[in-house]
């Protein structure tokens, strides 16, 4: 499968549940380390790893891994979250 593809479950992950609806993608790096082939299933995780309130920026690390547990794609994401 196209790296890309498997990039954008990133992408879905944080538009749907963290931070969430409203997101606003400021910048993504990634890294593909393995091969993703069809049928396989992916993972996406994003995890908080700083908060900046002051400049409304969330930074979140970035990882998609295969049923087999190997780490496809890693990196960071650069968001700045919903406004209340």
């Amino acid at each position: 499968a196209h790296g890309m593809l498997t990039a954008s479950f990133i992408s879905t992950v944080i538009g749907t549940m963290l931070p969430g609806p409203g997101t606003v993608y400021l910048s993504q790096e990634v890294r593909f380390l393995a091969p993703v082939k069809i049928g396989d299933t992916v993972t996406a995780v994003a995890e908080i790893t700083e908060i900046r309130p002051e400049k409304k920026r969330v930074w979140l690390k970035t990882t998609c891994t295969n049923q087999e547990g190997t780490v496809v794609v890693d990196g960071q994401a650069v968001v700045s979250p919903p406004r209340r």
